[in-house]
């Protein structure tokens, strides 16, 4: 299988820059000019931090399967993909689960073909999918502080 976008080379680094703009508002910047907005719960024009995450988790999953939908589905294939949360009872400071739905048009599909399409892009975020594989497989996170 073809490499997707969302694969880089095995210990290549990826850096992202969070600064601070304002009052509870930060920028977040990667190498090659993207911008996302960040803010607390209600900032306006802003992601949260959380929301940051369900849209990684849904973007990952986006591009993890584009080339599948399209092929399948036709160029113009249209989609859209969902991230959403609960969050745990005994700390709210934290996802209890995530659940990535996707909203996309399969008429031009078989009907005895939809199953292995299906089939084929779960397989596809399963192994493929960065953000969604750190995130239900754990990742350690080291955090260096001015001493």
């Amino acid at each position: 299988m073809a490499s997707t976008p969302e694969q880089a080379a095995p210990g290549t680094s990826t850096p992202v820059e969070v600064r601070r703009t304002g009052d509870h508002r930060f920028t977040a910047t990667n190498g090659r000019g993207g911008r996302v907005d960040i803010g607390r719960d209600g900032a306006p024009d802003a992601f949260t931090p959380g929301e940051l995450l369900l849209a990684a988790i849904a973007s990952c999953s986006a591009v993890t399967s584009e080339n599948l939908l399209v092929r399948r589905v036709g160029p113009d294939a249209g989609f859209a993909v969902r991230a959403d949360r609960t969050k745990a009872a005994e700390d709210p400071n934290k996802f209890e689960s995530v659940r990535v739905g996707f909203d996309v048009d399969l008429g031009a599909v078989a009907e005895g073909d939809r199953a292995k399409l299906l089939d084929a892009v779960e397989r596809a975020i399963e192994r493929y999918c960065t953000v969604s594989r750190s995130v239900q497989e754990g990742t350690p996170i080291s955090l260096d502080l001015p001493r």
